[in-house]
């Protein structure tokens, strides 16, 4: 399979890593951490002008139109540059709403940012969409129910929740005025997280029954892959060039075995992440994924992301977790990116599943 990106795809990560270079490090996610949304409004309108929150979204809504494997390259650079996490949210949420419904009237409002849209799908004791307790009645377009850990719900506008419709996983849009929303600690510098309830809300229920919830986490999975391994290079970056500067009894510290080991470990575990990401992320936009590709993806990856930022912290002592650092925001994401997209036991589950299945 052929993992270059394209001329174009080169171009749109280029130049989201030179805004993220001039605009974003650590102290000022610190101070935007007190902004609604953890971001400043100058930053929010500069990233709607660049037109990164309609990337997925249809020409006529004024999108870009590109696909999902587009989506995944602005997402690694974000995540490498640690773009405040309301802009990932939002590329996702946009995303999926196109996909559901590409005309959507809502549609022009939110790729030009004047009004924010959040994902809202798990619920308190469940992700797994046979067993949401939310629905909606077909007739009215009215919901029960409440979607739990939904990202940035303090500051959306509206929300797109998978709901059950009699034995179907459907999705409706509903807006924030028919909602009721409770915060949720969260630990990510800059992330809210609340609660949405519904009860006898006014939604209007969306139909794309080419468009199927299992779909929906193919490409959500693979967008967090894409956003891991952006980190992940980042977080590989910063560790190589501070071992080669920081000296400790009169000597560079990458020039002791010991942290060198560790610091290839990090570089393989790099290497093999960044292949099954991408090739995870390009069978899916291109609807041909063998079924062990995302399980296999995610049991790997998301576990060595955390790792390395872990071994990262070890090799830069007390730099390394002063809240003001850079790495301490990497794995925060890390964490959370793990725990909402490629849980371990799930993903490992699914590839035993696969190969114990799998004739010989």
């Amino acid at each position: 399979m052929d993992l270059e990106f394209a001329p174009e795809q080169r171009e749109l990560m280029a130049a989201v890593r030179r805004f993220c270079d001039e605009n974003i490090d650590g102290e000022r996610l610190l101070r935007w951490e007190k902004n609604p949304g953890g971001i400043d409004d100058a930053t929010w309108e500069e990233v709607t002008r660049l037109g990164w929150l309609g990337i997925g979204a249809p020409e006529s809504a004024g999108g870009s139109g590109l696909g999902l494997l587009d989506v995944g390259c602005l997402l690694f650079e974000c995540a490498r540059g640690l773009v405040p996490t309301l802009v990932s949210h939002s590329v996702r949420a946009i995303w999926t709403l196109s996909r559901l419904e590409p005309e959507a009237p809502e549609l022009p409002d939110l790729v030009a940012g004047r009004r924010r849209l959040a994902l809202a799908v798990d619920e308190e004791a469940t992700s797994r969409p046979e067993h949401f307790r939310t629905r909606v009645d077909s007739a009215s377009g009215r919901l029960d129910g409440e979607k739990w850990y939904v990202p940035h719900a303090d500051v959306a506008d509206l929300f797109l929740v998978a709901v059950r419709d009699g034995g179907e996983t459907a999705w409706a849009l509903v807006g924030r005025d028919r909602v009721e929303v409770l915060p949720l600690r969260s630990f990510v510098t800059g992330e809210t997280q609340g609660i949405v309830r519904f009860r006898g809300s006014e939604g209007r229920r969306l139909a794309r029954p080419d468009f199927p919830f299992e779909q929906f986490r193919k490409e959500q999975t693979a967008l967090a892959l894409a956003e891991m391994v952006g980190g992940f290079e980042r977080v590989l970056e910063r560790t190589v060039a501070y071992v080669k500067e920081r000296e400790q009894f009169g000597r560079k510290i990458g020039a002791f075995q010991a942290v060198q080991h560790q610091v290839a470990d990090m570089a393989t575990a790099f290497t093999a992440s960044r292949h099954l990401s991408w090739q995870a992320l390009s069978r899916v936009a291109s609807g041909h994924e063998e079924p062990i590709d995302l399980p296999a993806a995610a049991a790997f990856v998301g576990q060595a992301f955390k790792r390395a930022t872990m071994t990262a912290h070890h090799l830069h002592g007390g730099a390394g977790y002063v809240v003001e650092h850079p790495l301490h925001h990497h794995s925060e994401r890390a964490q959370s990116l793990c725990i909402r997209y490629t849980p371990e036991r799930e993903a490992l589950e699914s590839v035993a599943t696969l190969l114990l299945d799998t004739p010989r």
